[in-house]
């Protein structure tokens, strides 16, 4: 425009020779068609509310005979600050070209201009761009960033000051005539964030570009090419398989250039039998015309398994819009209760759109109409997602749109809970502000705004979860977390009369984003064990992100720190072995009771060791994990993940795959009366493991549609790799069940994870929640008298058949009759200490501690030592021998009851016969013949004690020690669990091979079979007994 004016007034120098009035008219025409002229560049470049009457078209300020190339040029940077003026000498900018998150081409200009003053400061180029493109090679959604760039004064170096990116084709035409970009200041997006919507072009900045493009129209023709599929051959079934195997990669991100390359020459061998369309589009080695349109065949040709496939499809990585239409259309089959579940993700889809009238957008906001559920979940992702660095103005926009369509009631309902949560915000701050003696006064006193808000509104349903309506607050039930944040516990009144009042925890100075993909992915793998049949008794508790920082978390009633168990079992409850068992069996009296508790954990365990392992839940301690008087345990706070461990002095914190300890297998086992049940536990975890990986891809899917999220543990491919590495898709089941085996076997002997929670006990015994506070006291009642009840004597037997750990003990009764029931020296030692706080003033026997044994012959002296302890509890002081401590310890937990209960708790019935036995499942494929070795169960050394057994195999008629296979030794276990793989190659056929299996504990023989390998079941689990000899 500047040029514009010199020459206006050159003119106006020069007319010297006409008339005034002539003077005056034609200047005035020039200047009007000056000032038309900026109103139409400004109103093409911007929104607004006005538009100029007849402006005259642009001037093209293109150099000519460029056309078939891509050609503008830079004019100038319009309104610099005066501090940038001071700060740098001169300014440069650079070019870039790109799609799909990839640079197609870079233009830097080399020319430093310094800033010159005319109405404002500006930087004045006046430079052609010219790209070694031509523009019908540039795919449709190609982006063009522009970057300023200011040389620092002192350092000399070339500072990033501004850039804004504009799509080349944003109506499949070019960009016509002279057009002013607005320029942001804030920093710059990675190169994959680059989308139409990034930057918000659309409105006027402090800071404006000027680009000059060709008065020539640039239309993107669709390229058309025919299909030549009908003339190829079959491939080899060598290349089928190995298609197959690189489908197992879920994602196009996790295919080096070589698979890619690979698959790509084989596209058109792709099915969804063998491949994912997501991986086969993603193959594709440019956007170029023939490409694309070979894209777009594969697209419309392809049928979807599932609608889900297509979620894959709108990730970064596919900004082609007829590819992200097809995608959209596979969605709008899903019904809304399905569609609601995959909300974040789309949400998150939505920056990668070419516009905000997309599919995706139009399916958002048809779908928000139909379910108030969807609406209500989208108001408030679209309000979280308004904090993010980039993409925010379309985000504003989106939001009123949805508004709009709402209608007013809905409307009202979120401008209410928005209200709510800004009063909750306030609440919470003024408790951080507050010192700690005058915290919960201040919290009092502050909680009266929430009166104040429902005694006006009357009513308000919960952002947590809509069908929850509240029409008050509980003031005393409301308190404080000590915790860093200093979480808020509001206790809300139902709105149904019937129903109970709804507690919930708000929290501001945490990101809870994290933790809502978490419990999303959690619930979706909790959808998919049961529509297998599979109940694994998931407690997932909700969560919402309301804001930057601050969200709602769902309080589960009746749910408990393992912390706080750990602490009320003493300073060393961390380590002891029976503290869970010992709180449910106190929460549970009833029979019926505690099995359906036992049954609830051995599930829930199971479900939450499968979920944290995938995922890599990290920073789990006992404050991280809940248990629920009926026996669901679940874990909470997921600020780590993804292995991203806390270290300290170097070291992870986390050292164990996922939380199993020996006090959680304690309780499985019933203090080891059952060792089955571990067995029952190993079968069910892998169960659960093996049934979702079988949705790699979907999971997958849904965490790389999260990376551009702004999530602090899920940013680049190495997180996606992670879960690609812990689901193991590649894997057989055979495999994948051996794998997740020894996970289970190295978190249980995993010591440093009792230390953790040790630390973490002592370091929190001085601070109790006022939260928490009103929990029940998990402490042990004391121990009252009985005058009905006694024992005549106990004495040990033996140690138990199924452990080493248990003494056998028979008791006998006033009247003479017996009973057994079986006791670690661990339980002694617990009972020895509570009769010492109970009976403070009585002298004790001297209990037999482990420093009292010799080196040899420790068990004789024990088994003699707590005999004579026993005999002097029970002749000893009358309050002593009959109180319910002494009592509950010898007769409580019959053995035969105990055996007899707990046969049908768990997966499998339990054999009544003590066969030895082990179980095997053989498979052979391609002349290689695999075994898994499973468990084995009534194993025993010939004088009767426990083994620690190993497996060896060889396959006859070949030499023995060329056939040879060995398994690891579980130590000291009668019924062992292994899932080790044991594989031969190159077995031709089946027939005349047999399988000789031998166990031995270390050289000593316990068992041996031998199999007909012609005549196994293949494929199947299976229970061989073991003979007592070797055939």
């Amino acid at each position: 425009m500047e040029s514009h004016y010199q020459k206006i007034f050159n003119n106006f120098h020069q007319g010297s020779e006409t008339s005034t009035r002539g003077l005056v008219e034609k200047v005035t025409t020039e200047l009007s068609t000056s000032i038309y002229q900026l109103i139409d560049v400004y109103c093409s470049s911007f929104y607004a509310d006005f538009q100029p009457l007849n402006a005259p078209g642009n001037v093209s300020c293109v150099h000519p005979g460029l056309h078939s190339h891509l050609s503008f040029t830079v004019y100038a940077a319009h309104n610099i600050p005066e501090t940038w003026v001071h700060s740098y000498k001169a300014f440069s900018f650079s070019c870039w070209l790109t799609y799909a998150g990839k640079k197609l081409c870079q233009v830097r200009n080399h020319r430093n201009i310094q800033a010159k003053k005319l109405f404002f400061f500006l930087v004045n180029w006046n430079e052609i761009i010219n790209f070694p493109l031509e523009i019908k090679s540039l795919p449709k959604e190609s982006m063009l960033t522009i970057k300023l760039f200011g040389i620092n004064c002192a350092t000399n170096s070339a500072d990033l000051l501004a850039w804004s990116s504009l799509p080349l084709f944003p109506k499949d035409r070019s960009i016509l005539g002279s057009m002013l970009f607005s320029l942001t200041l804030q920093s710059e997006p990675p190169i994959e964030m680059i989308a139409p919507g990034v930057w918000d072009t659309s409105q006027p900045s402090p800071v404006t570009l000027q680009v000059d493009f060709p008065a020539t129209e640039w239309e993107y023709v669709k390229p058309d090419f025919e299909d030549h599929r009908c003339n190829l051959e079959e491939p080899p079934k060598e290349c089928l398989k190995h298609i197959a195997r690189l489908s197992q990669k879920q994602s196009p991100l996790l295919l080096s250039e070589e698979k890619r390359r690979y698959l790509w020459f084989y596209r058109f061998y792709c099915n969804n039998a063998n491949c994912s369309l997501p991986l086969v589009l993603g193959s594709a080695p440019g956007w170029d015309e023939r490409t694309v349109s070979e894209m777009h065949t594969i697209l419309r040709r392809w049928k979807f398994s599932h609608p889900l496939e297509a979620l894959g499809l709108l990730t970064s990585s596919f900004p082609d819009q007829e590819i992200r239409k097809v995608a959209v259309q596979q969605l709008d089959s899903l019904l809304n209760d399905d569609l609601l579940d995959y909300l974040p993700q789309l949400v998150q889809a939505i920056k990668f759109e070419w516009n905000l009238e997309s599919p995706l957008v139009q399916l958002l906001l048809h779908r928000s109409l139909q379910s108030i559920q969807i609406a209500h979940r989208l108001y408030w992702l679209l309000k979280d997602a308004q904090n993010e660095a980039y993409f925010k103005s379309w985000y504003q926009k989106l939001l009123a749109a949805l508004q709009f369509c709402a209608g007013k009631a809905l409307s009202d309902e979120f401008s209410k809970e928005m209200k709510l949560i800004k009063i909750l915000g306030d609440v919470g701050e003024k408790v951080k502000l507050a010192s700690d003696p005058q915290r919960q006064e201040v919290l009092k006193k502050e909680i009266g705004k929430l009166e104040e808000f429902f005694q006006y509104i009357h009513t308000c349903h919960l952002p947590l979860n809509p069908a929850l309506c509240v029409k008050g607050v509980d003031c005393d039930a409301c308190s404080y977390f000590t915790s860093n944040a200093l979480p808020l516990k509001i206790t809300f009144i139902n709105a149904n009369p019937m129903g109970k009042n709804i507690s919930i925890i708000f929290k501001a100075g945490d990101d809870l984003r994290q933790d809502m993909l978490v419990l999303q992915i959690v619930q979706m793998m909790d959808n998919i064990w049961l529509q297998e049949g599979l109940d694994m008794q998931m407690i997932i508790y909700r969560c919402l992100s309301t804001g930057k920082g601050q969200g709602l978390v769902q309080i589960v009633p009746d749910a408990v720190t393992l912390a706080k168990i750990h602490r009320c079992s003493g300073l060393m409850g961390p380590l002891k072995e029976n503290t869970i068992k010992k709180w449910f069996s106190q929460h549970n009296h009833l029979k019926a009771d505690y099995e359906k508790a036992l049954r609830n954990f051995f599930y829930s365990c199971a479900g939450w060791c499968v979920v944290t392992f995938i995922l890599g839940v990290c920073d789990r301690h006992n404050d991280n994990i809940m248990l629920t008087k009926s026996g669901h345990m679940f874990h909470i706070d997921f600020g780590k993940i993804l292995g991203h461990a806390q270290t300290f002095g170097g070291i992870k914190r986390d050292r164990a795959p996922f939380i199993f300890t020996s006090e959680m297998e304690y309780f499985i086992t019933e203090g080891g009366k059952n060792p089955q049940h571990f067995q029952d536990f190993v079968e069910l975890c892998c169960r659960a493991y093996n049934i979702v990986r079988r949705h790699s891809q979907l999971i997958l899917n849904l965490l790389e549609m999260m990376l551009h999220a702004g999530l602090p543990e899920l940013s680049g491919i190495q997180d996606l790799k992670y879960v690609y590495d812990n689901l193991r898709p590649q894997d057989t089941d055979l495999e994948a069940t051996s794998h997740f085996t020894r996970k289970i076997k190295e978190s249980l002997e995993c010591f440093p994870v009792k230390l953790n929670n040790l630390i973490h006990t002592l370091a929190q015994m001085t601070t109790v929640s006022p939260a928490k506070s009103a929990s029940e006291d998990l402490s042990p009642k004391p121990c009252a008298l009985s005058s009905n009840r006694s024992i005549q004597r106990a004495a040990i037997l033996r140690f138990s058949k199924k452990t080493h750990a248990l003494y056998l003990i028979q008791v006998t009764h006033r009247n003479n009759e017996t009973s057994l029931t079986e006791k670690s020296f661990e339980q002694f030692s617990k009972l020895h200490s509570q009769l010492q706080k109970q009976f403070p003033s009585l002298t004790l026997p001297e209990f037999p501690h482990w420093w009292h044994l010799p080196f040899t012959n420790s068990d004789d002296k024990r088994f003699r030592d707590l005999n004579h302890y026993m005999e002097q509890i029970l002749t000893g002081s009358y309050e002593v021998a009959n109180s319910d401590c002494i009592l509950n310890f010898f007769l409580s937990e019959p053995v035969q009851q105990t055996l007899e209960d707990s046969s049908s708790l768990f997966l499998g019935v339990q054999s009544p016969d003590k066969v030895p036995k082990v179980q095997l499942v053989i498979s052979y494929e391609d002349a290689k013949l695999t075994i898994l070795v499973k468990h084995m169960k009534n194993i025993h050394l010939p004088d009767g004690s426990m083994p620690s057994a190993h497996v060896e195999f060889y396959l006859l008629p070949h030499p023995s020690e060329v056939r040879r296979r060995k398994t690891k030794s579980v130590s000291k276990c009668t019924d062992p669990t292994y899932n080790e793989i044991v594989v031969y190659d190159e077995v031709t056929e089946l027939q005349g091979h047999v399988l000789m299996l031998i166990v031995k504990s270390k050289s000593t023989f316990v068992g041996a079979i031998n199999i007909q390998l012609c005549s196994v079941p293949l494929n199947e689990e299976k229970w061989y007994p073991l003979g007592n000899s070797i055939i």
